[in-house]
């Protein structure tokens, strides 16, 4: 299907959308992959970070001024970079030190990209569970330990149950932002979906029509991701 005008003051014919581009854009193996990437990416990104982000944000609340003062300046840092300055630094600026990551195998856009996304991610999310934790009566944790159990379990018993209930709406919220947030990663050469669209425009000078399917996939994604959003939430508001 193509939809065409001609103008009337120049009589020159332009074309306006392609119908017959757009669906094939939308069912394109690469963009597919693309989507699986996006995915898969967010996915470690996120799981990564959660567990990283829990001794950063214990940190932030610490009695230690040093241990304290490292985790502030952590946060501080990667919430003030644009995860774009992150990206390339580690893509670009980490083989410049070290140039030998040139020549090895594993240094791949998607290793750069799961660091880069996990650096930043993990700041947002200590924030966010640092609240979390603030949030939780101390007595809890001092009847517990009265109780003989050690420090571990009363955080892995006690305080992190209480505190993911409390969390989860922001780091669901958190990981629909990471799966956003993986088009910026094309600029070091992974192939997502904003990189597999590039290319297409490229090769085709199409820009709506690629844009559009790139559009439906990250809409179909996030709207996903938020039913199972609000079914997590109904859930934990029963326990």
């Amino acid at each position: 299907m193509l939809i065409t005008t001609r103008s009337h003051s120049t009589g020159n014919e332009g074309m306006l959308f392609d119908g017959d581009l757009f669906l094939r854009a939308l069912t394109t193996p690469a963009l597919l992959r693309g989507a699986g990437v996006a995915l898969v990416l967010s996915i470690l990104v996120q799981i990564a970070s959660f567990v990283a982000c829990l001794p950063v944000a214990l940190s932030l609340g610490a009695s230690n001024p040093g241990r304290r003062a490292l985790a502030n300046v952590y946060v501080w840092v990667f919430r003030a970079a644009p995860l774009l300055l992150v990206l390339l630094i580690v893509w670009n600026g980490v083989p410049q030190l070290f140039p030998s990551l040139m020549r090895s195998s594993w240094f791949s856009p998607f290793f750069g990209a799961f660091l880069a996304m996990g650096f930043v991610t993990t700041a947002y999310m200590a924030e966010i569970m640092r609240g979390a934790f603030l949030a939780i009566d101390t007595g809890q944790s001092d009847a517990a330990l009265a109780l003989g159990l050690r420090p571990l379990k009363v955080f892995a018993l006690i305080i992190l149950p209480q505190a993911m209930r409390i969390a989860l709406p922001a780091l669901v919220n958190e990981f629909i932002n990471l799966v956003k947030l993986t088009s910026l990663a094309y600029v070091i050469s992974l192939r997502e979906i904003m990189a597999v669209v590039n290319d297409a425009i490229a090769n085709s000078f199409r820009f709506v029509e690629w844009y559009s399917a790139a559009l439906i996939y990250y809409l179909v994604i996030v709207s996903l991701l938020m039913i199972v959003q609000a079914r997590v939430e109904r859930r934990f508001r029963s326990w």
